[in-house]
């Protein structure tokens, strides 16, 4: 994979502003912080969704997904919305980690 994009320019002046005021060595690093602030505010964000979830039911999200699975009477469907909402959660967080792991360990 190339090392090089193409970015336009009223996407890249803002970018180059921060390294010509010293926020950052380079616009490479500006990227890099740019993205991986918003990793962690997405994190934070589905952690407070997630807690939400876990107060809403007083459970992990994989003690409530047993509980979905094995279920025999009839559904609850309010539980499988929430199911289906607080997956995404999970899955969303799990992405944004990625996404700061990837960045927290990359060298410049």
């Amino acid at each position: 994979m190339s090392d090089t994009i193409e970015v336009s320019r009223d996407v890249f002046e803002p970018i180059a502003d921060l390294v010509k005021i010293g926020l950052f060595k380079d616009e490479k690093e500006a990227l890099k912080n740019l993205v991986l602030d918003q990793a962690r505010a997405k994190i934070h964000h589905f952690d407070s969704k997630i807690l939400e979830m876990k107060s809403k039911y007083n459970m992990s999200f994989e003690d409530f997904k047993r509980r979905i699975e094995v279920r025999k009477e009839d559904e609850v469907f309010e539980e499988w919305d929430d199911f289906i909402i607080w997956d995404s959660y999970e899955s969303a967080k799990s992405y944004w980690l990625s996404v700061e792991g990837k960045l927290s360990g990359s060298q410049g």
